[in-house]
């Protein structure tokens, strides 16, 4: 893929100032043809040798300065939760798409398996083929910035995060009134070797730190 520089993109950007064009809706016209919310990934490179470690997918640019993927140094990462979606696909062998998928229970497929994943054959533990997972929207707390970012938390994860859940209900406390701790575990078997995610939490949010939580989830699809 061919990349460009930075000084080549302002000294353009220079030039449509110049012959009085408005950048700023050419970038809304742009935007506006997006299909989907734009926001960085955070996800777990797994480790063969157990050195496992979250790092930050920004997606392709053309700009040859940006990295698409960021590696973070810690195996625990403090962040805020600002929004969790249930989320389910059913992958085939060589499909480059879900066969099926759901969010939060809602069926989005165009040809679904079935009229609700409670009926469908496919989402029966250890029958089914497709595979539930957690979406949550987090604001991680790094020197890096604090942007909005998706976190999936994988099937063999989500027993651990239905337990943090169950603590923070019994304490009457709101997801986004914490600092939440994700803490990568080294976990082995005989064919493979990965990392689950441990939860637990930091301190409660100062009153800055809440008040940017808020703003971000303005910025999240509704």
């Amino acid at each position: 893929m061919i990349k460009v520089s930075k000084a080549k993109l302002e000294s353009a950007l220079e030039t449509l100032k110049e012959m009085d064009w408005d950048i700023d809706q050419e970038l809304q016209r742009l935007e506006s043809h997006l299909e989907q919310f734009d926001v960085p990934r955070l996800r777990i490179d797994h480790n063969e040798e157990g050195k496992h470690r979250f790092f930050i997918d920004r997606g392709e640019s053309y700009l040859s300065e940006d990295k698409q993927f960021v590696f973070i140094k810690h195996q625990t990462l403090q962040v805020i939760i600002l929004k969790e979606q249930s989320v389910r696909a059913l992958w085939l062998e060589g499909e480059e798409h879900s066969r099926c998928a759901a969010i939060d229970e809602i069926v989005l497929s165009k040809a679904p398996i079935a009229s609700s994943c409670d009926q469908c054959p496919e989402s029966i533990p250890g029958l089914g083929n497709c595979k539930p997972g957690i979406r949550l929207y987090v604001l991680p707390l790094i020197k890096r910035g604090s942007r909005p970012m998706v976190f999936n938390i994988s099937p063999s994860s989500i027993g651990l995060w239905k337990r943090h859940k169950l603590r923070l209900g019994r304490s009457g406390i709101p997801q986004i009134a914490v600092i939440t701790t994700l803490e990568l575990t080294d976990t082995q078997t005989e064919d493979y070797r990965w990392a689950r995610v441990e939860v637990g939490i930091r301190e409660i949010v100062t009153k800055t730190q809440l008040q940017k939580a808020l703003d971000a989830r303005e910025q999240l699809p509704h």
